[in-house]
């Protein structure tokens, strides 16, 4: 018979359900697995989140949440080797975890997971639990190990239903994994905070290009306008991506929350990226002697990219080439603010 739960881990299923907001949730998640490792026996403790799979939506991918006293080897491990191999697909298919147990019905002690990683990192006991939301949909996986097979507390069992409720919970709300409807499953999806860092969304990729600096300006400017909704093209690394930006609140701060979505471009209108520049430019208001003097190019080479640009588009003129294009979500910004590319002089302001 499972022991009962005791008052700590009792304390533990309350605050984990008083967690609103993914900004709480996310600041919370580390604390909240070292008091669940204190409480249970282990030594580590790791949250992993789902992802899509391109190749296999039947097999789930994972990046980690959060992770407490396991090495970035051991975590790096657990998150993406674990659930594609044979023990993965049995925690995947049990209802209350699978455990390292001195019975080890499974042989895991057999498995390379055990001997070429675990045991050597210093773990002789451990238990992956799968974590569903109420749709009984696969949301994320939680790892606990333990230095030996005493050390985990006796009402391990009995408290792993409801923490693997409150934690599947967590996830969603940490990752900020309510049903979206405006963005296809081919985008991939990040939640920012406002530090800038990338918080990942469960059923979604990672991003398809680094949120660096460059691209963080962009979104900032974005924001900084008030604006809720943008779509933009950012090259890196020689790969064009189309970018999404959501920004919740609509209010005008360059550091907030918002959501950022990528895929890679589907379409330039038939421009080249030179052109893209130069039209995005023309977005702004610029003039051909300022787009020449920013891109390094002669007013008459600026005038011929406008001359194809319009006919390429069809339009009669520089406004409606530059309206074709934002609304199709093909401008290439940069992120100095004092560009003639900048989005900022783009896109309307908010009435104050």
């Amino acid at each position: 018979m499972a022991a009962p739960v005791s008052d700590r881990l009792i304390d533990l299923l309350g605050d984990l359900a008083a967690l609103a907001t993914p900004d709480e949730a996310t600041a919370a998640v580390p604390r909240l697995l070292e008091r669940l490792a204190d409480g249970l026996g282990a030594a580590a403790c790791q949250l992993d989140t789902t992802l899509t799979h391109a190749d296999d939506p039947r097999t789930p991918s994972f990046q980690t949440v959060a992770c407490v006293g396991y090495s970035p080897e051991v975590s790096q491990h657990l998150c993406a080797d674990l659930a594609p191999s044979e023990h993965g697909q049995r925690v995947l298919a049990a209802t209350g975890g699978l455990r390292i147990d001195e019975d080890d019905p499974y042989d895991f002690r057999r498995s390379a997971h055990y001997l070429d990683v675990l045991h050597p990192a210093g773990y002789d006991d451990g238990i992956s639990l799968a974590l569903r939301d109420s749709g009984a949909h696969l949301v994320g996986m939680l790892h606990l190990s333990a230095r030996s097979t005493r050390d985990f507390a006796p009402e391990l069992v009995g408290a792993l239903p409801p923490l693997g409720r409150a934690f599947a919970r967590l996830t969603t709300v940490a990752t900020c994994s309510t049903p979206d409807v405006t963005l296809p499953p081919e985008y991939a999806v990040v939640r920012v905070d406002t530090a800038g860092r990338a918080k990942p969304v469960v059923g979604r990729a990672p991003l398809h290009v680094a949120l660096d600096e460059e691209l963080l300006g962009i979104i900032r400017s974005i924001l900084g306008t008030g604006t809720r909704f943008a779509t933009f093209l950012h090259q890196q690394a020689g790969r064009l991506v189309e970018v999404r930006v959501h920004c919740p609140s609509g209010r005008p701060a360059p550091r907030q929350p918002c959501t950022v979505a990528t895929r890679p471009a589907l379409s330039t209108l038939g421009l080249t990226l030179r052109q893209l520049e130069v039209l995005t430019a023309v977005a702004t208001g610029a003039g051909n002697r300022e787009i020449a003097d920013e891109l390094c190019l002669t007013q008459r080479t600026v005038a011929a990219h406008v001359e194809a640009i319009l006919a390429r588009l069809g339009s009669p003129s520089r406004a409606g080439a530059a309206a074709k294009a934002t609304a199709a979500g093909v401008l290439l910004p940069s992120a100095d603010p004092a560009s003639v590319r900048s989005l900022t002089r783009v896109l309307p302001q908010p009435i104050r």
